[in-house]
């Protein structure tokens, strides 16, 4: 090759590196009000659990002001490759408020109410039952009685709608949900975590035919009402589902790396999956684990192609492009002079809470409540260790999490692939006490 050649593909390279670069610019800390100091306590924190073996590695971002103070990865993504900043993330159920902000979309353009019922648009969930249990010493185990009222789209956005995720039954066991979820494996159900070969309309019809966990609105029970709703938001926009995120979520907001399946191209940029017993053994696993089993899904083929897109577990992503979402709902709905919500329906999702009687306590301990797709902060009379009254969250099985506080202007993304979810509660806290002791004004 000669001199000029050399040259060229030198220019090349750094233009895409420059290109890369250029996504996010980084500010010091203490020009948005945080200590640089202060935020080393989270390095410690971190590097301490990738020495243990608690986690094989993870990526955090936190922003204030729109602006990026700390975005640092540490540890592998995968055997003998180190994290990166754009290491891509199963995010799973993280992609449940992106499906909530599409619908909402739906909504301002008056192509849907939150209060109308799902079977105007699903006719499967028609007519629906419900699952009684019967007395001890009953012949008749159960039986199925009509529902009070149609579940409609607000019950799927709160998690009132009485459908249930079949792992469900390995966090809350009761023979009421193993009947229910019973049902669900006849019916060939799925949580989506491996995507089945058939499309998400294929699924969710079966579902609506399937007796319901409890009458409509007067349970929370976390389940598979979002896949639902990405169904939905075919049928109501008459795109597919992947395709009306791609192009009025991810493409407005450039979110360039996040995708429902991957390109080949990216797939070398996937963090592995780990499962860790927080007490120092740490594996790679070939597929997701669900409850500690590992599930039968293909070795990362379910990531690159396929027909289903679950509404509530389907996306991967970045840190950064994760930011630029989570910032658009801190911003009242925009980003970069681009609108996808008006600022009162963002307040009808992340600032008013929908589930008065029952407390979203899946994820957090009492004094969080639900809003439209996120868990809201109502009070610290219980939930000490969090952020200030009217925080904003979610977090995905895999053990990611994002957290938004708009009192303080700031977003923390947290992003590790390791099993089980539940032994993560301690550090995510940890991670939000050191972001919000770096507040320095």
């Amino acid at each position: 090759m000669s001199y000029s050649q050399i040259f060229v593909v030198t220019l090349l390279l750094l233009s895409i590196f420059t290109a890369h670069a250029q996504d996010y610019v980084m500010e010091r800390p203490e020009s948005v009000g945080l200590s640089s100091d202060r935020l080393k306590h989270l390095d410690a924190l971190i590097n301490q659990h990738v020495e243990q073996k608690k986690i094989a590695g993870s990526v955090i971002l936190i922003a204030r002001d729109g602006k990026i103070a700390y975005f640092a990865e540490t540890g592998q993504a995968d055997t003998g490759k180190s994290m990166e900043k754009d290491t891509i993330f199963r995010i799973v159920s993280m992609t449940k408020p992106i499906t909530s902000v599409a619908v909402m979309m739906l909504y301002e353009e008056g192509k849907l109410l939150l209060s109308d019922p799902v079977a105007k648009y699903i006719p499967e969930f028609k007519n629906q039952k419900v699952v009684k249990m019967m007395p001890e010493g009953d012949d008749l185990k159960y039986k199925l009685v009509p529902a009070k009222r149609d579940v409609t789209i607000h019950d799927l956005l709160t998690h009132q709608s009485g459908i249930l995720y079949l792992a469900s039954t390995g966090w809350f066991p009761d023979p009421k949900r193993e009947q229910v979820v019973s049902f669900y494996r006849d019916a060939g159900i799925t949580d989506g975590f491996c995507r089945p070969d058939e499309t998400i309309g294929d699924m969710v019809k079966r579902l609506g035919r399937l007796p319901l966990y409890a009458h409509p609105g007067e349970a929370w029970e976390y389940g598979l009402s979002v896949d639902v709703l990405g169904y939905l938001i075919e049928v109501v926009s008459g795109m597919k589902f992947d395709d009306f995120v791609q192009t009025r979520i991810f493409e407005p907001l450039k979110m360039k790396d996040s995708h429902f399946y991957i390109p080949e191209e990216k797939l070398h940029r996937i963090s592995a999956d780990w499962n860790s017993d927080w007490q120092g053994s740490l594996t790679r696993v070939t597929a997701p684990l669900i409850d500690g089993d590992l599930a039968l899904c293909p070795n990362d083929a379910y990531e690159t192609s396929g027909k289903y897109l679950s509404g509530g577990a389907s996306v991967l992503s970045t840190a950064y492009d994760y930011f630029r979402f989570a910032q658009m709902l801190l911003n009242k709905g925009e980003l970069d002079s681009i609108r996808l919500l008006s600022r009162k329906t963002v307040e009808l999702m992340t600032a008013t809470n929908h589930i008065a009687e029952h407390d979203a306590t899946l994820l957090h301990s009492h004094g969080w409540k639900f809003g439209l797709g996120l868990a809201i902060q109502e009070d610290r009379m219980h939930d000490v260790d969090s952020g200030d009254i009217g925080v904003f969250e979610w977090a995905g099985y895999y053990s990611t999490r994002f957290s938004v506080n708009p009192k303080e202007r700031m977003v923390t993304i947290f992003l590790t692939q390791t099993s089980p979810f539940g032994a993560h509660f301690g550090l995510w806290d940890k991670v939000m006490v050191q972001a919000n002791s770096a507040i320095a004004d």
